[in-house]
C-alpha cells in the first residue's frame, strides 16, 4: 500500500508528463488550428486499457481514446502487438467522435513486456468528406464526413505501413498538412514512451504497477465518497436540441434521469428521442464523455482523473438514439447533443444542489473554408468559436470565455489572428464583444464573441452552427435567454444574407464578408432585481449597449455623466435582445 505522498507524487508526475506529451503533439501539427494551442489531448493505459492519467484539459477527447483501445484491444489483443507498433483509428462507432477527430494508439514495452499504452486524439486538418475538414453541416451518413478507420497498423515494429499513409493521403485536401497532423501525434507517443520507462526504471516496474495501482483505488474511494455525499434518489432532466440542418423544425429531446443510491451513481438516458437523421447524433464515447464532466463538477476536480473515477458510475444509453446512433449515423455536430447531457443533469441535481445551479450556455460556432490561396495552393480553414456559459445562482456567467463545457477544454481553439491571415486568404475585420448578447437576469449570462473576416480569394464556405440559435440557451428561475447565433454574409451591403445555421459549401467570391454570432449565454432571476449599478457596469464596459440596460433591466443610463436611474422598474418594462 502506497503512502499519500507517494499517491500525490505519482500523479503529478504522470499528468505532467501526459501534458508534455500534448504539448509535444500540438507543436508539432502542422495545422495552426492546432499548433497554436498549449497542446491537445493524450492519456496513458496499462496493458489491460484502464487510464492511468491524462492531460488536465483534454476530457472529452481523451474519453474517446479510453474507449478507443478498448475497441482496439477486441480486434488486436496485446499479445499479438509488437514493440514498435502504432495503431490510427477514428470510427466513431468504435470510440471516435468523427472522422476527422483522429487517434493514434501506441503499445509501450518496458523490459520487452507490454506494459503501457499511449493515446493521442487530435482533429486533423482534412480527411476528405463532402466539405473541408470533414464538418459538413448537411451530414446524414458517416461517409459524408470523411474517411472511417476502425483501427489499423499505422507503423508496424517500427517501420511506417506505407499503403495507409498513401490512402490517408489520397483522401485529404490538404495532404502535407494531415500527414503533418498524424506524425505529430507519433512523435508525442514517442516521447511518452521515453517518459514511462524513466518512470518505471525509477520506481522498478513492479512497484510501479503496484503504485498505479493503489491510484486507481484511491481515484475510486474519492469518487464514492463524493457520490454518497449526494442525497438517494432520482433526479430528472431535459433539453432539446433545436435541429439537425435536415428535417426543418424537428428537434431532438434529450432525457436525463440520475439514480444515485449510495456511493454509485446510475446515469440514464431511456426516453431520449431516437437518432437524428442529420449529424447531431452523439457517439457513445462522447455521450459518456459529458456524463463525466456533468458529474465532475459534484464529484470535484481534484479526484484523478483514472480509470477509479469511471468505476461508480454506470450508463444507460440506448441503442439507436441521438445519443447512441446506429450505424452509418453522421456524428460531426455531436457537440449540441452532449452539452444537452450535461444541461440536463445539472437540471435534475440541482435540486439537490441550488448553490450550484447554471443557466445553459451557447455551443460551438465554426467557420470552414476550402479553396485555394493565390498562389495556387490548397487552403482548408478551421475557425471555431465556444459560447459563453450562463449565469450561475450566485454571479454572472463568464464574459466572452467558452461555457463550462469547455472551460479547459478549448486548447488553440483561440488561434491568433495573425497567425490566420499569414496562413490564409483572409482578413480579419473585427473580433469583439457581442452587445446585449448575455441573457438579461439578475445574474447576467456570459456575454458573446463576434467575428467578421473577409475573404481575399474565392472560396467554398460551411457555416456549421452546433445549436442554439433557433432555440437559444435558455435562462432560469425568471431569466431571460441568451442571444442565439447566427451568420451574416456581406452584412451592411445590398446582397446582404443570412445562410442557414448548417449550410454547407457556400460559395464565396473574393471581398465577401463572413460574420459569425456566437450565442450568448442564459440569465438567471428577475432581470429587474439586478442592482443598477450592476447594470451600470455593464454599460460602461460594452457588454449592455444603453438601450439594452432600459429595455431589459429598467434602468436609465446616461452616457456623459454615468449616472444610472432606476426608476423605470416601477413599470415593468419589456425585454428581448437584437
Amino acid at each position: 500500500m502506497s503512502s499519500p505522498i507517494q499517491r500525490e507524487l505519482l500523479h503529478n508526475a504522470l499528468e505532467n508528463f501526459a501534458d508534455e506529451v500534448g504539448a509535444v503533439a500540438a507543436r508539432n501539427a502542422y495545422s495552426p488550428f492546432v499548433n497554436q494551442s498549449s497542446g491537445i489531448a493524450t492519456a496513458f493505459f496499462d496493458a489491460g486499457g484502464r487510464l492511468i492519467a491524462q492531460t488536465t484539459g483534454g476530457e472529452f477527447h481523451c474519453s474517446a481514446v479510453r474507449v478507443g483501445l478498448q475497441e482496439l484491444l477486441k480486434d488486436t489483443p496485446g499479445p499479438s502487438m509488437e514493440d514498435g507498433d502504432v495503431f490510427i483509428l477514428n470510427d466513431h462507432f468504435r470510440g471516435g467522435i468523427h472522422p476527422t477527430d483522429v487517434m493514434v494508439l501506441k503499445p509501450i514495452y518496458v523490459e520487452g513486456e507490454l506494459t503501457f499504452f499511449h493515446g493521442a486524439l487530435m482533429i486533423v486538418s482534412d480527411l476528405g468528406g463532402v466539405s473541408a475538414a470533414g464538418l459538413p453541416g448537411l451530414a446524414t451518413e458517416c461517409f459524408h464526413e470523411g474517411v472511417m478507420i476502425p483501427g489499423i497498423h499505422l507503423y508496424r515494429a517500427g517501420h511506417p505501413n506505407k499503403d495507409v499513409i498513401r490512402l490517408i493521403e489520397a483522401n485529404s485536401r490538404t495532404p502535407n498538412r494531415v500527414l503533418g497532423d498524424v506524425n505529430a501525434m507519433v512523435a508525442a507517443g514517442n516521447v511518452a514512451d521515453i517518459r514511462l520507462k524513466e518512470l518505471a526504471q525509477r520506481h522498478g516496474k513492479e512497484s510501479l504497477l503496484s503504485l498505479i495501482d493503489d491510484l486507481i483505488v484511491y481515484a475510486e474511494r474519492m469518487t464514492r465518497d463524493a457520490i454518497a455525499a449526494i442525497p438517494d434518489g432520482s433526479y430528472s432532466g431535459s433539453y432539446l436540441v433545436e435541429d439537425d440542418g435536415i428535417v426543418a423544425d424537428k428537434s431532438y429531446w434529450i432525457r436525463v434521469r440520475v439514480d444515485v443510491r449510495g456511493s454509485d451513481i446510475l446515469v440514464d438516458l431511456t426516453g431520449t428521442d431516437d437518432q437524428a437523421r442529420g449529424a447531431v447524433n452523439s457517439s457513445y464515447s462522447q455521450s459518456l464523455s459529458g456524463i463525466l464532466h456533468a458529474l465532475r463538477y459534484y464529484i470535484g476536480s481534484d479526484v484523478p482523473m483514472n480509470e477509479g473515477l469511471y468505476n461508480p458510475i454506470g450508463v444507460v444509453l440506448p441503442l439507436g438514439s441521438i445519443v447512441n446512433p446506429r450505424f452509418p449515423a453522421a456524428c460531426n455536430i455531436r457537440i449540441g447533443a452532449v452539452q444537452a447531457i450535461i444541461d440536463s443533469i445539472w437540471q435534475g441535481l440541482g435540486t439537490a444542489y441550488p448553490d450550484l445551479v447554471q443557466a445553459p450556455g451557447g455551443t460551438v460556432h465554426s467557420l470552414i473554408a476550402a479553396g485555394r490561396s493565390p498562389d495556387g495552393d490548397p487552403f482548408v480553414l478551421l475557425t471555431p468559436h465556444f459560447g459563453t456559459g450562463g449565469a450561475r445562482s450566485t454571479m454572472d456567467g463568464v464574459d466572452c470565455d467558452p461555457n463550462a463545457m469547455f472551460s479547459g477544454q478549448q486548447g488553440g481553439y483561440g488561434t491568433s489572428l495573425e497567425v490566420l491571415e499569414s496562413e490564409y486568404p483572409l482578413r480579419h475585420e473585427y473580433f469583439r464583444v457581442w452587445v446585449d448578447s448575455g441573457g438579461p437576469g439578475r445574474w447576467r449570462g456570459g456575454a458573446a464573441l463576434t467575428k467578421e473576416v473577409t475573404f481575399l480569394a474565392r472560396a467554398d464556405v460551411t457555416t456549421r452552427v452546433v445549436d442554439r440559435c433557433r432555440i437559444p440557451p435558455a435562462g432560469l428561475a425568471g431569466g431571460r435567454p441568451g442571444a442565439g447565433g447566427g451568420w451574416i454574409i456581406n452584412r451592411g451591403l445590398p446582397d446582404e444574407w443570412r445562410p442557414a445555421p448548417k449550410a454547407t459549401n457556400i460559395p464565396v467570391e473574393a471581398a465577401t464578408t463572413v460574420t459569425m454570432l456566437v450565442s450568448g449565454g442564459g440569465g438567471y432571476g428577475d432581470p429587474l432585481d439586478r442592482e443598477a449599478s450592476m447594470v451600470l457596469r455593464d454599460v460602461q464596459e460594452g457588454f449592455v449597449s444603453v438601450d439594452g440596460a432600459l429595455r431589459d433591466y429598467g434602468v436609465i443610463v446616461d452616457p456623459e455623466t454615468w449616472e444610472a436611474d432606476d426608476s423605470p422598474r416601477a413599470t415593468r418594462v419589456g425585454s428581448g435582445t437584437d
